[in-house]
């Protein structure tokens, strides 16, 4: 994996082999119990549509399967998702700028007197009628941070770009239908960018990601399982700037558990080192499929000798098992492919059981 953390390199990349991807990430939890995940995807990586695509040889590439991800939940539980495949002539993503659009979703991404600055406009309506619709900003100072990785110039399949480790996020979004609400968001977030060059299964055999927002700092870990081998990587990242890498021989798995599609993921991730311990308990699965899990999760570490503890988000996924197709009704019900949805997209009740 080659790691980045370079803002003006935030925008698309070339993909011409089939199978490749890229994603945009954000996420934010606010000081009042929400929480969002929006991800703008060129080649969605879970798509049906996609793999069938690269196994017959036609349309096979990454940018005739552009998507969003869009995820709002209150007190760990889900209120509204929404996963959406778009024809290519619905979606444009810039390669000189930040800038992308899913539909009727879009994001702007710009540098502002020493300010990194994001703003997330969402319009998303479902077949069942509900709906979401409005604007989040993330701002964040332009840190100029390093993450230190000597691997970055080499050529690598997977590429991470972390652009804001932490970021004050604003905005208000509007639910309708058979959940209308109205959220006046203010929290803490995050947003990062992915490039693969080739189908997932192909660069690593499972991963776990996560941020942890402390005091002052911010715990961001990367842990890839490449060809039976882990490769671990961690580091605690101040609002300055200073990076402080943990050492992988201090980053432990334990106490795996196993879920109701089979997919087996570690639920404690210890870090260790002279100035910083930490306890993470992923006790708070959001999302959960046959390959892909995310959690809310309980960080309780020491700074020193100061105890202080936070809820972040993680993730976990073995993309193995996207090819299975035993899986893909399961995912039929989830995404939504252009032209047409699954019948259970179109009940409030019935699509809520899939989330």
């Amino acid at each position: 994996m080659k790691i980045v953390a370079d803002f003006n390199s935030d925008v698309q990349t070339q993909k011409p082999k089939p199978g490749s991807y890229e994603w945009w990430y954000f996420d934010a939890q606010s000081i009042d119990g929400y929480s969002i995940v929006v991800i703008f995807y060129e080649g969605n990586p879970f798509s049906k549509r996609y793999i069938k695509g690269i196994s017959s040889g036609s349309d096979s590439l990454a940018e005739f399967y552009p998507a969003i991800s869009i995820s709002l939940y209150k007190d760990g539980k889900p209120i509204f998702y929404a996963f959406e495949e778009f024809l290519s002539s619905e979606c444009i993503f810039s390669a000189d700028k930040p800038i992308g659009n899913a539909g009727n979703n879009s994001f702007t991404g710009k540098k502002i007197e020493g300010e990194i600055q994001y703003q997330i406009m969402l319009d998303q309506l479902l077949e069942n009628g509900d709906s979401i619709k409005g604007t989040i900003s993330f701002r964040s100072g332009d840190m100029k941070f390093s993450l230190m990785d000597s691997n970055s110039e080499e050529p690598s399949a997977h590429v991470w770009n972390l652009i804001q480790p932490s970021a004050d996020v604003e905005g208000t979004l509007t639910l309708g239908g058979s959940n209308s609400e109205e959220i006046h968001f203010k929290g803490t977030g995050y947003h990062d960018h992915n490039f693969g060059s080739e189908p997932m299964k192909d660069t690593f055999d499972e991963w776990y990601w996560g941020r942890y927002h402390l005091e002052g700092l911010t715990l961001v870990y990367y842990l890839m399982r490449v060809k039976n081998r882990w490769e671990k990587k961690a580091w605690l990242i101040s609002e300055e700037g200073k990076t402080e890498a943990i050492s992988s021989s201090d980053i432990e798995f334990s106490a795996q558990q196993m879920s109701l599609f089979g997919l087996l993921s570690s639920r404690i991730i210890t870090f260790g080192g002279n100035n910083f311990k930490a306890h993470l308990q992923l006790d708070r699965l959001t999302d959960n499929g046959p390959f892909y899990q995310r959690f809310e999760g309980r960080l309780m570490a020491t700074i020193g000798d100061k105890p202080v503890q936070s809820r972040g988000i993680s993730e976990y996924i073995k993309p193995e098992r996207i090819y299975n197709k035993l899986f893909w009704p399961l995912v039929d019900m989830r995404i939504k492919y252009p032209g047409k949805a699954h019948w259970v997209q179109k009940s409030s009740m019935l699509y809520r059981w899939t989330w």
